[in-house]
């Protein structure tokens, strides 16, 4: 665990390096265990750097501890994308003792600053993929089955959601190990983190307004008699633009827990909504 420089994306990892990786891999599943209003994902962070730090500096030392103090510092991010940061931060630990032995300077702020850079560009990718796209995409997958009474809904869930998870979680950690601070400084300067960020938060969308469409079901069932014409309610909504009334609820819904966030009362006026329309022949038979 103690190799000096990270290599080339078109470098193999040796023995040590991989060993590494899947260490980083596991410890990370941590990163939520213990999260505070100050220090956020900070203290666990400290934990989770404990074995590379012993490993580079030595148990025990003046620099294990004071490399300890530098990462129990506020962070936060997306834990799905925290394997690449561990790796990417070892590695400059790494870089940082090899320019200590040999006689060379190395900014201690440097790590802390590409800790700063990333986790909030991060967590808005993780965010987009984990909320904004995987969620609802096995959501969706899994809800037709879960709705039919198969069992395939909470595996296929699962599945969809955590193999994803676990791809991106071990090969984070790899890139990060590989790909060192150069690049991610590159990448933020050149907009590609943004770009990943539209893009998964544009997927989300797209999925969600798909999932509204096929899984948000409202109809009307009024229909009068106008001196002999007959009016439907829903035959006119439907002629303005199928799905009117889904779409009206589900945007309504939107806006309301955006602004309000507050779930239960809307779950509330649903409910007295359905109620009070179906006694009155709106809708329900």
């Amino acid at each position: 665990m103690t190799n000096t420089a990270a290599p080339s994306m078109k470098t193999k990892l040796t023995s040590e390096q991989k060993k590494l990786v899947r260490s980083v891999f596991w410890r990370s599943m941590w990163l939520m265990f213990c999260t505070s209003y100050t220090k956020q994902q900070g203290t666990t962070f400290g934990w989770t750097m404990i074995p590379y730090l012993e490993d580079i500096y030595g148990k025990e030392t003046d620099e294990f501890y004071d490399a300890m103090s530098r990462h129990q510092d506020f962070f936060n991010t997306t834990p799905g994308m925290s394997p690449f940061i561990f790796s990417l931060v070892i590695s400059m630990e790494q870089e940082r003792k090899a320019c200590l032995d040999a006689g060379k300077d190395f900014d201690d702020a440097s790590i802390e600053a590409i800790k700063v850079a990333l986790m909030g560009p991060f967590a808005g990718i993780g965010d987009s993929i984990y909320s904004g796209a995987l969620r609802i995409i096995a959501t969706g997958i899994a809800l037709g089955f879960s709705q039919s009474g198969s069992w395939l809904g909470p595996i296929l869930f699962a599945l969809v959601y955590n193999i994803p998870n676990i791809l991106i979680r071990y090969f984070g950690a790899t890139f990060g190990l590989k790909l060192g601070s150069t690049y991610i400084s590159k990448a933020l300067a050149s907009g590609q983190i943004k770009a990943f960020t539209k893009g998964f938060a544009v997927l989300g969308l797209i999925m969600t307004g798909a999932m509204t469409a096929q899984y948000v079901s409202f109809k009307t069932t009024f229909v009068a008699d106008f001196g002999g014409t007959v009016f439907n309610l829903q035959n006119v909504l439907d002629q303005i633009m199928p799905g009117l009334l889904p779409l009206g609820i589900t945007m309504a819904s939107f806006f309301y827990l955006r602004k309000k966030n507050k779930p239960i009362t809307v779950l509330l006026v649903m409910f007295a909504a359905s109620v009070l329309l179906t006694v009155l022949g709106v809708c329900g038979g």
